[in-house]
């Protein structure tokens, strides 16, 4: 049999009642106190609270130990015992082996009477006042909103007290309906195949939001190069252009199309960003916004028109783009640095640095062709981000600030790497190339060396010999000094002549070719 004398805990669950019946719990107290009984009262001072308590319950099955205070709660007599002056009860003997165990023997101290009186007093003047049935029923349910253990229960013990991964799945929405019938939400059909008109034949506000969004995405739809689509869109046009007769205009053209018509627009100034997304799912393989970017006295307010290509799936025919004479800023090369056909772009003259060079390294699958001229902030900084640009046939660096050891790098990546490139290079490193005959022996015949790797094998005698050459058509060069200075000034020379033919060879391939 299970002894329930100590109690159990639950630590989580300060309501936890263990599922032990009262005649289970009487039995078990009776068995422990027939075992003190027989042991002759050994152990009494450690069994006093245990002897005192259940000789409180025992005798309250008892009907004769108690007196005629009764209390009526929830249809049910509760009886309240009753205890002599000397500490016993008013329980009968008996001496039948069965039946309780008479506790009259065992006196029970002061001190254990006097609260064990207060307490049955304070139990029965509580149950006398209590209002009926109402105010003793109880609920049942569960502990918590969230499935835990009953009220009562023993709570569930885990080990597992680390944190969770909280997995999102997205699912598109689309929306269905027709006349008359509310938009639910769907994962059928495109937005582009249903039905938004109500009763009175008009778009709702849901249907317009999808169409602006799917803009938005997508482009609005051009149409194509036929009269009646050309024709469309020139009504269009008019629409975001009025006063300026553009309908007019544009019938005075021979041939139209959406080119000529882009073309038309760009060389009047007239591509601000609202006309430049009616072409943005058109297939035009060339842009020009110099005159629409153009600050013309101060009149001109279409500096938001780049961002335009960086839309999604816009301009993905655009081949050639020129912002030539217009301020831009460096930051302003990740609006087409995405373009996946753009071959050709022409940024000269417009106050770009070195950031603007390294922001288009992007394009370096398409851009063949690249002009920067007249941008004194590129400098020899921006030379890698050059060379990452591989695809290059034609780059211009007219007027920057790139000088000789730029562009002595450029041009050896060039040579080693086999590649064929047009350049134009800026006028101070053309003056240079043209004054080389003038800097060191641009010829040395033996036993003069060229090849700088070998100067560390030369003697002194050797080192000497070939910066005294050298010298002799530069009076700036030092012949004379310690074997392993010398070894070192000439083969800096000799380096330093290597990549100028180098350049040389470049520059005037590109002069034959221009002649």
């Amino acid at each position: 049999m299970l002894h329930y004398a100590v109690p159990s805990v639950d630590e989580d669950n300060p309501l936890y009642c263990p599922s032990v019946s009262a005649a289970s719990y009487l039995q078990s107290l009776r068995h422990q106190l027939h075992r003190t009984k027989k042991s002759g009262g050994k152990n009494r001072r450690n069994n006093r609270l245990l002897q005192s308590f259940a000789r409180v319950l025992q005798n309250a099955l008892l009907p004769d130990a108690y007196d005629s205070s009764e209390a009526e709660t929830h249809g049910k007599t509760v009886f309240i015992p009753n205890f002599n002056a000397d500490g016993r009860s008013r329980t009968p003997s008996t001496s039948s082996e069965d039946a309780p165990p008479n506790y009259s023997a065992y006196p029970i101290p002061a001190w254990e009477l006097e609260h064990e009186r207060d307490f049955w007093n304070a139990v029965k003047g509580n149950l006398v006042g209590y209002g009926g049935p109402a105010h003793l029923k109880r609920k049942r349910g569960s502990f918590s909103d969230i499935q835990g253990p009953p009220k009562y229960a023993r709570s569930i013990q885990s080990v597992h007290d680390t944190s969770f991964d909280v997995t999102v799945k997205h699912e598109k929405l689309s929306y269905s309906g027709g006349p008359g019938t509310p938009v639910e939400t769907k994962a059928v059909a495109s937005p582009r195949e249903l039905d938004f008109a109500d009763k009175d034949g008009k778009s709702s506000d849901l249907a317009q939001r999808v169409r602006d969004l799917e803009d938005r995405l997508y482009g609005h739809p051009i149409g194509t190069e036929s009269p009646r689509g050309i024709h469309s869109l020139i009504e269009r046009l008019d629409r975001i252009l009025p006063g300026i007769r553009l309908k007019e205009r544009l019938s005075q053209q021979s041939r139209l199309s959406h080119q000529s018509i882009v073309d038309f627009l760009g060389n009047n100034g007239y591509l601000n960003a609202r006309v430049l997304s009616v072409f943005r799912t058109s297939e035009v393989h060339w842009i020009t916004l110099t005159d629409s970017l153009s600050d013309a006295n101060g009149l001109n307010l279409c500096a938001d028109i780049l961002p335009t290509f960086s839309q999604p799936n816009s301009f993905l025919f655009l081949s050639e783009l020129s912002l030539r004479d217009i301020a831009i800023q460096d930051f302003d090369m990740i609006y087409i640095q995405h373009l996946p056909k753009l071959s050709t772009l022409l940024l000269d003259n417009t106050a770009i640095s070195n950031e603007a060079i390294f922001l288009l390294v992007p394009l370096k699958r398409s851009l063949t062709q690249l002009s920067i001229g007249s941008n004194p902030g590129i400098d020899d900084d921006a030379v890698p981000a050059l060379l990452l640009l591989s695809k290059l046939s034609f780059l211009s660096i007219l007027d920057t600030s790139i000088y000789m050891p730029g562009l002595r790098r450029l041009a050896r990546t060039i040579y080693y790497e086999d590649r064929i490139i047009d350049i134009e290079i800026p006028s101070s490193c053309e003056e240079y190339v043209d004054d080389m005959h003038n800097k060191y022996a641009l010829d040395p015949r033996p036993p003069l060396v060229t090849d700088p790797e070998v100067c560390a094998l030369l003697s002194a005698a050797a080192l000497q010999r070939n910066l005294a050459a050298h010298a002799a058509i530069n009076p700036g060069i030092v012949a004379a000094g310690g074997k392993a200075e010398m070894a070192e000034r000439l083969r800096a020379l000799l380096e330093m002549r290597r990549m100028d033919l180098l350049v040389r060879d470049m520059f005037r391939g590109v002069e034959d070719d221009g002649v």
